[in-house]
C-alpha cells in the first residue's frame, strides 16, 4: 500500500482549515497515519509542520513528566508535515541534553486528536477537532532564536505538567 502526503497548496483562511479537516478525516481511511503507540495517556503537541515547536514541546513534556513520575506520553504532530525535523530545534534540544524522537514529522490523525488527554497547538487547528481539550499558544519559531522559542514553549508545557500532576496527587 502506498502512503501519500496531501498538502493543501496556496489555500488560506477558511479554505485551508476546511481542506485540513477533510484531510484529517480521510487519511485514516487511506491508511496514511497511525496513532501514537504508547499505553500511557497521550498529550499531542501540534505545529504547522510537526518539525520544530511541537517537537520541542513534546521532548520537554516527556522529560518533565518522567521526572515527576507521571504516566503520560507526548507526541509531536503537524498539520502539513515537512520531510525533516527543523535543524534549529534538533540542535537546540541536543545542546540542552533533552532526548527527543528523531523521526520524520507525522501528520496529526483524527484518532490522536480524539483520544488525547490534551491537544496543545502552536498553529490554527480546525474547529471541533479536540473540543474541550484544546489549548492554543502563539510562540516564536525556533529559527528566530531557539532559546526564546524554547522558553515560550516551556510556559504552557510546565503548566500542563503541573496540572496533570495535581490531578494525580503528585
Amino acid at each position: 500500500m502506498h502512503s501519500y502526503a496531501i498538502r493543501p497548496l496556496g489555500l488560506v483562511g477558511l479554505q485551508y482549515v476546511n481542506l485540513t479537516l477533510l484531510t484529517l478525516l480521510m487519511l485514516p481511511i487511506w491508511g496514511c497515519t497511525q496513532p501514537a503507540k504508547s499505553s500511557a495517556p497521550a498529550v499531542v503537541f501540534v505545529c504547522e509542520h510537526g518539525a520544530a515547536k511541537s517537537v520541542i514541546a513534546a521532548a520537554y513534556f516527556n522529560k518533565l513528566a518522567a521526572e515527576r513520575h507521571l504516566n503520560f506520553h507526548a507526541v509531536a504532530r503537524g498539520l502539513t508535515p515537512q520531510p525533516e525535523l527543523s535543524s534549529s530545534a534538533v540542535a537546540g534540544l541536543e545542546k540542552d541534553g533533552v532526548p527527543f524522537t528523531n523521526e520524520q514529522p507525522r501528520r496529526l490523525s483524527l484518532e490522536e486528536a480524539r483520544t488525547a488527554v490534551r491537544v496543545v497547538a502552536f498553529c490554527p487547528i480546525p474547529k471541533g477537532l479536540a473540543e474541550g481539550r484544546l489549548q492554543s499558544f502563539d510562540v516564536p519559531a525556533p529559527n528566530e532564536g531557539y532559546s526564546t522559542s524554547r522558553d515560550a514553549i516551556l510556559v504552557p508545557v510546565k503548566a500542563l505538567v503541573d496540572e496533570l500532576a495535581s490531578r494525580n496527587g503528585n
